[in-house]
Formats: structure tokens, sequence, C-alpha cells
């Protein structure tokens, strides 16, 4: 049986994990969402129910899509350390840098599909 509260639990580790990987605390986010920090905590930790609206700003301010927030797929203990380590780079990047992250990982993986064929 699942949780009542596991997808907030999910999503507030998500917003945690991008909020630090961009070096923010969660007052910093807070400020930028416009938020009391403690509303912050709450949301990191699936306590409280979030609008539409704080998702968006928190996604907005994190230079994040809500859907990578809300997405169904996350299970980040089934992916092998290196994964976790280019998506935090990813997410550490400047937004004009990002493009060259995901050229990178696509080339990654032609080559590896092309050379199984």
């Amino acid at each position: 049986m699942c949780n009542k509260n596991h997808h907030l639990v999910e999503i507030g580790k998500r917003i945690k994990d991008a909020r630090k990987a961009k070096g923010w605390s969660q007052e910093t986010l807070a400020e930028h969402v416009n938020i009391h920090a403690t509303y912050m905590s709450q949301i990191e930790t699936g306590k409280v129910n979030l609008t539409i609206n704080i998702l968006k700003s928190i996604a907005d301010n994190l230079d994040i899509s809500m859907k990578d927030l809300v997405s169904e797929y996350h299970d980040e203990d089934e992916l092998p350390q290196f994964l976790k380590d280019v998506r935090a780079a990813y997410f550490k990047a400047k937004e004009n840098e990002r493009g060259s992250y995901i050229k990178a990982v696509r080339g990654i993986i032609y080559a590896f599909t092309n050379r199984r064929k």
C-alpha cells in the first residue's frame, strides 16, 4: 500500500536536490518564490500540499521543468552513480550550458547503441 503522501515526499526530494545542486539554501529559494522558509521546509519534506502556482515558481527559480518535479519516472535508487553525477552537473550548469550536457549524453548513448548493432 502506498503512503498517501508518497508523491509529496518524492516531489519534495526533487526540489531539495535541485535546490542544493544550484547551491541555494531553503531560505534563498523561499525568498525567490515569495513564501516563508518554514513552508519551504514543509514542502521539501512532503508535509504540505502545494499549489500549482508555487510549484511553477519553484521550478522556474530552479531552472527545471515542472515535469521534472512531478514525473513518475524518478527512481533515483536504481540509477548508477554516474547518471546521478551527470544529472547533478546538469542542474549546476548555467541554463545556456545545458545543451552541451545533453549533446554529450546523447553522443554516449549513440556510440553505445551503434556499437551493439
